[in-house]
């Protein structure tokens, strides 16, 4: 007699960014995180493999070149509502933040990303949507299914509390006693408002007042960011992922809870990193520039561009290599020669004339400098620009 063996597959994820740099680092960290990886460049690409295939979860760029990423998120969503859906943007504003999660995002993380907040994130994702599928076989299999729910209940790095159609506390566990202050003996039967601070509370109310009426949740299946109350009195950002099932004896709710007091710090951090760079590179008189490997498209331009070569940084954006266009007829040949074969490997330190819309000439010394990733690989170039008009013809 044989016996066969089910191995479970690993969980498959689609990762969604036109940055084939990004998008290579991302699939080799999670391929050797055990996960099987796919990878779409465009947003019609991404909804034709969604359509095609079964993802555990997406990793969802907003930036993208044929569709805008929100339109990516909310057709996706539609499909398949319990499809987490992981947004990795490099923007930062907070509305942006606000209205991808209000279109059903299950989370919203920044370049550069965190490797592990990201592993941290997904695995997440993907536990909410096991933790979903598990309570809905409660019913069928109340006894095996319970162990096994409180054993991953239990052993979870998020706070999960579980609370019945009267808002009243049933399940907590040694997270949520970690992060909240309460032992179990302490909130197991008092309501769930005993965790918000008191703006919230009469909102909540109406909430399940309304969903016990229409049946129609607002943020079941969605993460949201709001703040929570401790033992102490202290309150603290968190996110908060919602599930509910049904059973005999009524609806029950399900929230994970993670503190992003942290991810708060490095966002802010970085915003302000932001704002010194763009207030520095904005107002000296030197070109600064960063572009990628290949020069296909142009990052960033600073505005000294406009100053000195006396063309528009948006013309740049359009066309990355129009600079050359600038050049001097007796100059263009070695420069763009250099351009393409010093900048990479560093040794790119060029002097060069070009010529201005208005006919004049002025001298330009250009240096570029790679930036590597962890593995050495060339991702980025930057590189810096100056006028040196008056040094090479002093009188």
């Amino acid at each position: 007699m044989s016996t066969q063996s089910t191995i479970a597959p690993s969980p498959s994820i689609l990762i969604v960014d036109d940055d084939p740099d990004i998008a290579r680092a991302l699939q080799d960290l999670l391929e050797y995180e055990g996960y099987q990886v796919q990878a779409a460049s465009t947003g019609g690409e991404a909804i034709s493999r969604a359509t095609e295939d079964h993802f555990s979860a997406v990793i969802l760029d907003l930036g993208l070149p044929d569709v805008d990423g929100f339109s990516v998120l909310r057709t996706l969503t539609k499909a398949d509502p319990k499809l987490p859906i992981i947004i990795l943007t490099a923007f930062l504003k907070d509305a942006r933040t606000i209205a991808s999660l209000r279109e059903g995002a299950f989370a919203y993380l920044t370049k550069p990303y965190n490797r592990d907040e990201l592993k941290a994130t997904l695995r997440r994702a993907i536990g909410v949507q096991a933790l979903a599928v598990k309570a809905e076989r409660v019913e069928r299999a109340l006894s095996e299914s319970e162990e096994r729910f409180r054993s991953v209940v239990e052993t979870a790095s998020d706070a999960i509390v579980l609370g019945d159609q009267n808002g009243t506390i049933i399940s907590w566990n040694k997270a949520a006693q970690a992060l909240f202050g309460y032992a179990a003996e302490e909130v197991l039967g008092e309501p769930l408002t005993l965790l918000m601070p008191p703006r919230y509370r009469a909102s909540h109310q109406r909430g399940l007042e309304r969903l016990r009426a229409t049946g129609r949740p607002r943020l079941i299946g969605k993460t949201v960011e709001l703040n929570g109350l401790r033992k102490d009195g202290s309150e603290f950002p968190l996110e908060l992922s919602l599930g509910t099932w049904r059973t005999r004896e009524g609806a029950f709710y399900s929230g994970i809870v993670r503190d992003i007091t942290e991810r708060r710090r490095r966002e802010k951090a970085l915003r302000e990193s932001q704002e010194r760079f763009c207030q520095l590179a904005e107002n000296i008189r030197e070109v600064f520039w960063l572009t990628d490997p290949q020069k296909s498209h142009m990052i960033y331009i600073s505005p000294g561009y406009e100053h000195i070569w006396g063309r528009t940084c948006g013309s740049l954006y359009a066309s990355p290599e129009s600079w050359l266009d600038a050049l001097h007829p007796d100059d263009r040949e070695r420069v763009a020669e250099a351009a393409f074969t010093k900048q990479v490997s560093g040794i790119y330190d060029e002097e060069y004339r070009i010529v201005r819309p208005d006919g004049s000439v002025r001298w330009i010394r250009d240096r570029a400098f790679p930036i590597r990733d962890e593995s050495g690989t060339v991702y980025r170039i930057a590189g810096i620009a100056d006028d040196i008009t008056d040094r090479r013809n002093p009188c």
